[in-house]
């Protein structure tokens, strides 16, 4: 049978590359038997088909239910029409599917039914990370008011950093064909677009397609403290109740007010000691069965932590007059660009408690995004 190879995420390890890679690579990858197909339903934005978030979105409930047939005859049509031997699937928060919607298992019949064995490939890092990536991608998206410890605290123990358990329904859908790549790997100091291609078998085909720029292409880079500190500020402003289109468009103005100065030129890396400690003990023993299962070996074998350096988080600590005047002036920047008024208090403080209310109940109820399993 044909390989139809989906690739989960994680989320923040690589993936936006992967794909913007292989959507600039689609025009060509016909004439070496793949297919990275376009999926987006009719009258999507333009860039919908860099990845295949639609698709995902559609499978896992977070759009209107009368778009999961829809996409999913796409998928069937594109599958039927390709002379291809692999096709390509790629959305990061596959990983993270409610076993509910029977994601791993929808997608395996469909693939059969055209003649495609499923298989699946995962990009992974130290859970410690993971939780300091997604922390700043919620800064981005301008929905994060906490500072990094308090954030810490409500989700170190999340499901989202059991790799073993995430990828489980995807291993029994698949049959075992699961494909791990660690985001540094200690046996190799290959680029990980490299690594990803080669671990997929797929190098031999690929490679001829691209040039040094495109194996150490990386995109999609992390806020630093600056704009992350901006971020939370403006979300205390309720900032995010005035923009017409999604919010990451606020994140956008803030990473770009930031970089084109030359500030921010790290990421941002959140200050919560106790936490970290508290997750590797957590996190250890599935982490380990992760890599056993899959590579054979210890978890510290193959998987190799980001260079230790200090916090840079500026909510943890008292921050100087020059970096006051840096976030101040980010948050100028976005507000003249997007033309929002600042709420009276009496207006923000009872809207921002309901917000917090309905996220307990929906952790409660098990609808919060945060919640896996």
């Amino acid at each position: 049978m044909r390989r139809a190879i989906i690739h989960i995420g994680m989320p923040r390890t690589g993936s936006t590359s992967f794909q913007t890679l292989l959507a600039t690579l689609r025009p060509r990858l016909a004439g070496i038997g793949l297919l990275y197909p376009e999926l987006a339903l009719p009258g999507a934005h333009a860039g919908a088909d860099v990845n295949h978030q639609p698709l995902g979105e559609a499978l896992d409930g977070r759009r209107p239910r009368a778009e999961r047939a829809p996409s999913l005859e796409r998928l069937s049509d594109a599958l039927r029409a390709t002379d291809a031997d692999t096709v390509i699937l790629s959305y990061e928060d596959f990983a993270v599917q409610k076993p509910r919607f029977r994601v791993p298992a929808t997608l395996r019949e469909v693939f059969a039914r055209r003649g495609f064995a499923m298989e699946t490939a995962m990009v992974v890092k130290p859970p410690f990370e993971q939780l300091n990536s997604a922390y700043a991608h919620r800064a981005q998206l301008v929905v994060e008011p906490r500072d990094f410890r308090a954030f810490g605290r409500a989700h170190w123990h999340s499901g989202r950093f059991d790799y073993a358990g995430l990828i489980a329904p995807w291993r029994t859908a698949c049959g075992g064909r699961v494909t791990a790549i660690p985001l540094r790997d200690a046996r190799s100091p290959a680029p990980l677009m490299e690594r990803i291609f080669r671990d997929l078998r797929l190098w031999e085909r690929v490679s001829p397609l691209l040039g040094e720029p495109d194996v150490t292409f990386v995109t999609n880079r992390s806020p630093g403290p600056l704009a992350v500190e901006a971020s939370r500020r403006l979300r205390a402003m309720r900032v995010h109740r005035q923009v017409g289109s999604h919010s990451r468009a606020i994140g956008h103005v803030l990473d770009g007010a930031a970089w084109s100065r030359g500030l921010d030129p790290e990421p941002i890396r959140g200050d919560a000691p106790e936490v970290k400690e508290r997750m590797e003990n957590h996190f250890a023993r599935t982490s380990d069965a992760f890599a056993r299962d899959l590579w054979g070996t210890a978890w510290s074998r193959v998987v190799e932590d980001a260079p230790a350096k200090p916090p840079n988080e500026l909510a943890a600590r008292p921050i100087s007059r020059d970096e006051e005047e840096r976030v101040d002036l980010l948050m100028r920047e976005t507000v003249r660009h997007f033309g929002f008024r600042a709420l009276p208090a009496w207006k923000r403080a009872p809207a921002y408690l309901a917000e917090r209310g309905v996220a307990a109940v929906e952790r409660i109820v098990g609808d919060s995004r945060w919640r896996v399993r």
